[in-house]
């Protein structure tokens, strides 16, 4: 009789089916990570611009009155030289939003559910 190695169809199968059921319980992790990253870029990016947007408060006694997206509503604040940079999309890819007035701003964004809303400094909930 011949010696021979390697691993049979049964034993194959076993392994399979191991390292299936270990990517079923860690996969769903990976990507709650991954979508906490996102909301925490998020926050990053709303409490940066809220502290341009207080600098410049202090500096013009108003907030730029615009409404819409909001890189193109707070491009005097890059002009200003009060931010470096905004960004135009948000982590999952869609803009974020401005509306400003005299005495407020809200920074909008509405990619996650429920939709994350910053304004005046605080986080603002539904």
């Amino acid at each position: 009789m011949k010696n021979k190695s390697g691993l049979s169809i049964v034993e194959l199968f076993v392994i399979i089916l191991i390292l299936a059921i270990l990517a079923s319980i860690f996969i769903p992790f990976y990507f709650e990570i991954l979508e906490r990253k996102r909301v925490v870029k998020v926050k990053e990016d709303f409490e940066n611009i809220g502290r341009s947007l207080e600098t410049y408060f202090r500096a013009y006694k108003t907030y730029p009155e615009k409404e819409g997206e909001l890189h193109i509503c707070l491009k005097e604040l890059l002009d200003k030289k009060y931010i470096d940079n905004i960004p135009e999309k948000d982590p999952w890819g869609k803009p974020y939003y401005y509306f400003g007035d005299e005495n407020t701003y809200i920074l909008t964004c509405i990619s996650k559910e429920p939709i994350i809303k910053y304004s005046n400094g605080e986080y603002i909930s539904k």
